[in-house]
């Protein structure tokens, strides 16, 4: 399904991306870099293989960064073999947000509560220290209630989100976008609630708008 990508701004994205490499921060180890440098937000998404040719003998993991042939076009499926992925990441797959040629953002799963202070260091190495983080207590599909963190680093115009799913906090996101990644996100939304419920373009319009603008002034 195709989504509108009018008014994103692409001759910004092509410079190299400003936290690429980021040097590690009191002693903790940035476990992202060696994801992170080989998909550097704000540069063209590299060229990649099928993963259906980058597949591991039994299937459930990859070999090297390739991607997924699914999807609009707009976001992908984006394979990373093992010794470029964090050990706090679930599963050899990222989703990326591409406009054009560009990586505007990457959504990076994880294993939620059983790791997040692994995240959080590695987060923290990279990006400095969380602008805001606050501890939760949610409850796990046992019913038994776990604290869990909600973090958010910025280093514009990048903003950061750690968080565990609420429904199952044993899993877990890290949220890494560009504004014109949001507005890609607020673009499918509209359009999905347009298919589900159609409204005037007018209302569609402002829908999106206050979309694109999450993010922007710290919070969420």
């Amino acid at each position: 399904m195709k989504y509108p990508l009018a008014g994103l701004a692409m001759a910004s994205l092509l410079l190299i991306s400003p936290w690429a490499g980021a040097a590690s921060k009191d002693g903790a180890a940035d476990t992202l870099a060696p994801m992170l440098d080989s998909l550097a937000i704000g540069s063209p998404l590299p060229a990649l293989p099928d993963c259906a040719d980058k597949r591991s003998a039994d299937g459930r993991d990859v070999t090297a960064l390739c991607v997924e042939l699914r999807g609009d076009g707009v976001m992908r499926q984006v394979g990373v073999p093992r010794d470029k992925r964090p050990a706090f990441m679930d599963g050899p797959h990222v989703v990326a947000f591409v406009d054009g040629n560009a990586l505007v953002g990457l959504i990076v799963p994880t294993d939620g509560v059983r790791s997040e202070n692994d995240a959080v260091e590695s987060l923290t190495a990279r990006f400095g220290k969380a602008y805001r983080s606050e501890q939760l207590s949610i409850k796990d599909k046992a019913g038994k209630v776990v604290k869990s963190v909600h973090a958010g680093w910025m280093k514009k115009p990048l903003t950061v989100e750690l968080y565990a799913i609420p429904e199952d906090p044993n899993t877990g996101t890290i949220e890494m976008l560009l504004p014109q990644a949001r507005l890609l996100m607020a673009n499918q939304d509209a359009a999905m609630a347009q298919q589900l419920n159609p409204t005037p373009a007018s209302e569609a319009q402002a829908a999106s708008k206050a979309g694109a603008k999450k993010g922007k002034d710290g919070k969420w």
